[in-house]
């Protein structure tokens, strides 16, 4: 039995060459989990390809000239450009889906921004897109969708003083296409204004579809 015993028992160098190994694998798993730590990290720090959150202000149902116009005021805390836009083409996606219009638009504001229907325009707006179905049938719409941003950071006030960027139609499908949330914005009230478009709204939705509304 003892001779059995011996003839088991490894070498030194075997030893050796089995610890070193044991201590390499030991140090490759640990890295291993660094880095998969690192890139979940990373992934949890890149935008969301269907935007942020957001809190809807209120949704204005218009009879334009024979067509229905839908237009929604949103706004998002503290959002980078590309998130903002990001969030208006899922949400004016979201609204094509549950309103039946000619024209639909959505507008982004920060949290801090003013929320007040006639404030909503020029420095105020982070995001607009504008989405029509069929676009020669509503005037200065040449494609289905016009989407824009500012690409500053809201101040204070929540007013945006940065540059305005004007996404390409093949843009505009690829950040649609890639989303996996296709949710509206939370709405806390459910205000909904329905009704004939007055003078003031009617002076205000042709200057949004003739050109992004503050622009």
């Amino acid at each position: 039995m003892k001779a059995i015993f011996n003839r088991l028992r490894p070498s030194k160098r075997l030893v050796v060459i089995l610890s070193a190994a044991l201590s390499v694998s030991a140090a490759s798993g640990g890295a291993a989990v660094y880095v998969g730590r690192d890139r979940l990290m990373a992934r949890l720090a890149e935008p969301s390809p269907s935007g942020l959150e957001c809190t809807t202000i209120r949704t204005l149902k218009l009879d334009h000239n024979g067509q229905r116009w839908v237009r929604m005021h949103v706004k998002t805390d503290r959002a980078s450009g590309p998130d903002r836009i990001r969030t208006a083409l899922r949400v004016v996606g979201a609204l094509s889906h549950k309103e039946k219009a000619d024209l639909y638009q959505v507008v982004v504001l920060d949290a801090a921004g003013p929320e007040e229907r006639a404030a909503v325009r020029g420095a105020a707006i982070g995001a607009e897109v504008l989405f029509a179905p069929g676009p020669q049938s509503v005037r200065g719409m040449e494609e289905p969708f016009r989407a824009s941003y500012n690409d500053g950071a809201a101040n204070a006030s929540g007013m945006f003083h940065g540059r305005t960027v004007r996404l390409e139609l093949h843009e505009v499908r690829a950040l649609m296409s890639a989303m996996e949330d296709r949710s509206l914005c939370i709405d806390p009230s459910a205000a909904v204004i329905e009704g004939v478009e007055a003078d003031e709204a009617g002076a205000q939705t042709v200057g949004s579809a003739e050109a992004p509304a503050g622009h």
